[in-house]
């Protein structure tokens, strides 16, 4: 079933009007780059001890010399001084020594160069300037997509989006000699899919709804030649049996739905890579009623498939060329005379029967039918490997807080290979265990397993452990994830979406990986 065949008359919202950024700051400020004017704002990136003091002896030769002080000071990598043509910017990029003591540290180049771009955008933007000039030194390549995707990041303001906010800070002109289209391309694909992920999730639960959020994917993909995509709505979710997903969304005034975008870029050389993304536009915690302080922030329960409608965005910019296939589950957990009950006992689509023991836990319950769905492809579109995504449990933040999202899977290759993506792209995750024993915690006396513990404890751990029912013998993973930050990290301004697992997605296909 396609687009087509969902009645729209109940939502008016497309892209246009829920502001996603789809046009580039950067690719913008580049176009209007021109003549570069004699008085201009010049940033200099460096990566070594050696070129930071040879660029800042060129700037403060002669009269300005009394800036060398500045240079001095501690646990500072972005320096601002004033040259003979205008204001000059020195960016220190220099690797940092590799003395973690075994702790998380996100200290690739990318990462590195990616939040210092939030300093420097708020340098240009103190600054007013007009025109900037980047010279990207001897750094490697890494720096400078790091460089100019946090700068892309960093440009995104979600009141700008929606027209609630003017800003005097125009887009200046942009020039960066020396690197190629290729990199730019890069950069403009990785930031720009960062930003829609984030803004997905900044979007208020009465604008992005099963409905609403169907028709955006659809648009986004409109024109594409590679991504396809097709929507499942009660109806077909009702053919298919998927009775999980049927009772999260039926209190909702928007019936929930399945959607797919499937990319192919040529040839079927290797087995799709499948990703599950966890969609809930809003969730009340149902009939087990969140506290209001909890449900506040609850617009952002569809964090993990906004990640990968981001990450679709991606692999269509940059011409990805092995198959992929996204399944977003999408539903509003509503409180309601329809609503589904504890106690209810459910049927999912791979035929297992499943006793409610709290409405809140439905997150796992509409990821539960999807990837029964995933696993169920055949022929050349069966996966090689599945990862869902998802804003699962707040036990998974109390383990790791905010920013570090917890990595389950079934095999080991794949979860070295995530990590390794984590680090390398500052998007962390860090791998907890798959405990066989905590199956028990599952065990109803009603039906084959109950959607949640009753234990308060390892409540990650046991949620993984029920999604484990519904992947077959297909390599999996599982990603925990919080989507939200409250401070400014790097180029990510909060309170806000921060877009998690778009930039580590990104280096996992990258690298090439299969199981």
């Amino acid at each position: 079933m396609t687009f087509d065949d969902i009645d729209t008359r109940s939502t008016n919202k497309d892209a246009a009007s829920l502001g996603l950024p789809i046009e580039s700051w950067l690719e913008l400020a580049l176009e209007r780059a021109g003549t570069k004017p004699q008085d201009h704002v010049k940033v200099n990136l460096v990566c070594s001890s050696t070129e930071l003091e040879s660029c800042s002896n060129e700037i403060t030769a002669g009269e300005l010399s009394w800036q060398k002080k500045s240079l001095k000071k501690k646990n500072q990598r972005i320096f601002q001084l004033s040259g003979k043509t205008g204001p000059r910017v020195l960016v220190d990029l220099t690797p940092p020594e590799n003395d973690s003591n075994g702790m998380l540290v996100l200290s690739g180049d990318y990462a590195l160069a990616r939040d210092l771009m939030g300093q420097l955008y708020s340098i240009l933007e103190t600054l007013m300037a007009e025109y900037v000039e980047i010279i990207p030194g001897a750094c490697s390549e890494q720096s400078i997509i790091g460089c100019l995707a946090g700068l892309e990041m960093a440009a995104y303001d979600y009141r700008l989006c929606r027209g609630d906010r003017q800003t005097d800070f125009p887009i200046p002109g942009l020039s960066i000699p020396h690197v190629s289209q290729k990199v730019i391309n890069q950069s403009v694909a990785l930031g720009q899919s960062t930003n829609i992920a984030r803004h997905l999730v900044n979007l208020p639960a009465g604008d992005l709804n099963p409905v609403s959020y169907a028709a955006l994917v659809s648009e986004l993909f409109e024109d594409s030649t590679r991504c396809q995509v097709s929507i499942w709505d009660a109806e077909r979710l009702q053919e298919e049996k998927m009775g999980l997903m049927l009772a999260v969304g039926k209190a909702a005034e928007q019936q929930p739905c399945l959607i797919h975008i499937r990319y192919r870029n040529g040839e079927l050389k290797h087995k799709p890579v499948s990703l599950v993304g966890k969609g809930i536009t809003f969730d009340t915690g149902g009939l087990d009623l969140k506290p209001s302080t909890f449900m506040r922030m609850m617009k952002k329960d569809m964090g993990g498939s906004a990640a990968l409608v981001g990450l679709a965005y991606w692999l269509e910019r940059s011409n990805f060329n092995k198959p992929v296939d996204v399944w977003l589950a999408v539903a509003e957990n509503a409180v309601g005379q329809k609503a589904f009950r504890p106690g209810d006992v459910l049927t999912a689509r791979n035929g297992k029967t499943v006793e409610i023991d709290n409405t809140d836990a439905e997150g796992r319950l509409v990821l539960a039918d999807a990837l029964s769905v995933a696993v169920s492809e055949a022929g050349e579109n069966k996966p090689g490997l599945v990862i869902d995504v998802a804003t699962l449990t707040g036990a998974a933040r109390v383990a790791l807080g905010l920013q570090v999202g917890a990595l389950f899977a079934n095999n080991s290759n794949l979860s070295d290979a995530l990590y390794q993506a984590g680090i390398e792209s500052g998007d962390p995750l860090w791998p907890l265990p798959l405990v066989s024993a905590y199956k028990k915690e599952l065990q109803s006396h009603v039906a084959q397993l109950v959607n949640c513990s009753t234990n308060r404890f390892g409540g990650a751990v046991t949620a993984a452990m029920f999604l484990t029912e519904f992947t077959e013998d297909v390599p999996w993973a599982h990603i925990d994830v919080n989507a939200w930050t409250n401070e400014t990290l790097g180029p990510i301004k909060g309170p806000g979406a921060n877009g998690q697992m778009v930039q580590c997605l990104v280096n996992f296909l990258e690298s090439g990986f299969e199981c």
